[in-house]
């Protein structure tokens, strides 16, 4: 005896199946062939499921057959309310947000999708594992909570950390000190009321925390939206600095508060010494103290110097990188590159790399102090 169900589905096979003859005979040339491919894959769906319908009887259960009352679907407690199918849609949604917009909206959307699909699967397989709800409600904790907690607190932490993050990329650099003072004297203030109230109840703990996680992200939000504060770029060593055609104020800015000692460096080719009287030489670690004028410098191996200004100027060490045609096939321009200006007593670290040999070059690779005239260290590369 077919049920209910199983006749609504038949019935559906049927029409599908008369509807699919109809068009095909009906309408020709390739809109009848695919409508006619469309109605058989909805009568072939249709049958589908009047088959298992008809198998599972439509989950109908004898009054005669034994524990009935017990075992059957309609004797089992209602399902708990979830906010998985929510969120599930809401990651959906992302999805087809993501697609057309950015790909950090779509993976994340994916995620989403994922995880709600697993602890709604987990949820739907526990409130069924028997007929006591507490048991099933401890059996989908001691399963799924390992996991929840751990991604939970790192997902949290990471929300509060990118939002403190665009507050301090928002405000002035001068006024980011006192922010954190701020803060910090907020944490401690709370912090000092939770251990004076120990008989503080567990709702008013998590509503002030709440209230105060909401307005850090609340302000975070509206920081990333607002945009980060300029930030100029930070001046650096280049060419014209170490040549000396750049202007003054660029030199200036580039040597102020550059550090004027140097840890101790291990692999350092030679020691670069600018002595009182402004004469320049090198001393080679592994063999006493010989002055040397030439230094042979490894091909395509980065080598670092280290400089010693003994006189009592502030100067700087310039490496001479050598002159190579242009790709336009112009002479081209030297290239150097030199440490910061060091004060009297000071210490630089410089690190630079040839590639070509002295021939590839039309002028000479070379070690120099901008000032000092007539005082140079050649370079030697085999």
């Amino acid at each position: 005896m077919f049920t209910t169900g199983s006749k609504l589905f038949v019935g559906a096979t049927a029409l599908s199946t008369v509807g699919a003859i109809v068009f095909a005979a009906s309408v020709g040339g390739p809109t009848g062939i695919l409508g006619t491919i469309g109605l058989i894959t909805v009568a072939i769906a249709f049958a589908f499921l009047a088959g298992i319908n008809f198998f599972t009887r439509d989950g109908n259960v004898s009054a005669m057959e034994p524990g009935a009352e017990v075992n059957s679907a309609a004797a089992q407690p209602p399902v708990g309310r979830s906010m998985w199918p929510m969120v599930t849609a809401v990651g959906i949604g992302g999805i087809a947000v993501g697609a057309v917009s950015k790909p950090v909206v779509f993976k994340v959307s994916v995620i989403i999708v994922l995880a709600a699909a697993v602890e709604w699967m987990i949820q739907g397989w526990s409130e069924r594992a028997s007929s006591d709800r507490a048991y099933n409600d401890g059996l989908r904790k001691r399963l799924l909570h390992p996991l929840e907690f751990p991604i939970l607190a790192s997902v949290i932490a990471a929300v509060f950390i990118y939002s403190f993050s665009r507050i301090m990329l928002t405000i002035d650099k001068d006024a980011g000190r006192w922010v954190f003072i701020i803060i910090g004297a907020i944490i401690t203030a709370v912090g000092f009321v939770f251990a004076a109230k120990r008989g503080m109840s567990k709702g008013t703990a998590g509503g002030i925390i709440a209230v105060g996680a909401l307005a850090l992200v609340g302000v975070g939000v509206a920081s990333a939206v607002s945009g980060q504060r300029p930030i100029e770029e930070h001046p650096h060593i280049n060419t014209a600095v170490c040549l000396g055609t750049a202007s003054a104020e660029e030199i200036e800015e580039v040597d102020a508060k550059a550090s004027q000692t140097v840890a101790a460096k291990s692999n350092v080719l030679a020691n670069v010494y600018l002595a009182e009287d402004e004469h320049l030489f090198a001393l080679n670690g592994g063999i006493g103290n010989v002055e040397y004028q030439e230094i042979t410098v490894p091909r395509s191996t980065d080598v670092h110097v280290l400089f010693h200004n003994d006189s009592p100027e502030p100067r700087r060490l310039t490496v001479h990188l050598g002159t190579f045609p242009a790709a336009d096939g112009t002479a081209g321009s030297e290239l150097a590159d030199c440490t910061t200006a060091v004060e009297a007593g000071g210490e630089a670290f410089l690190t630079f790399r040839l590639d070509k040999s002295q021939a590839a070059s039309s002028t000479p690779y070379r070690l120099t102090v901008p000032g000092v005239e007539g005082q140079e260290i050649k370079l030697l590369v085999p």
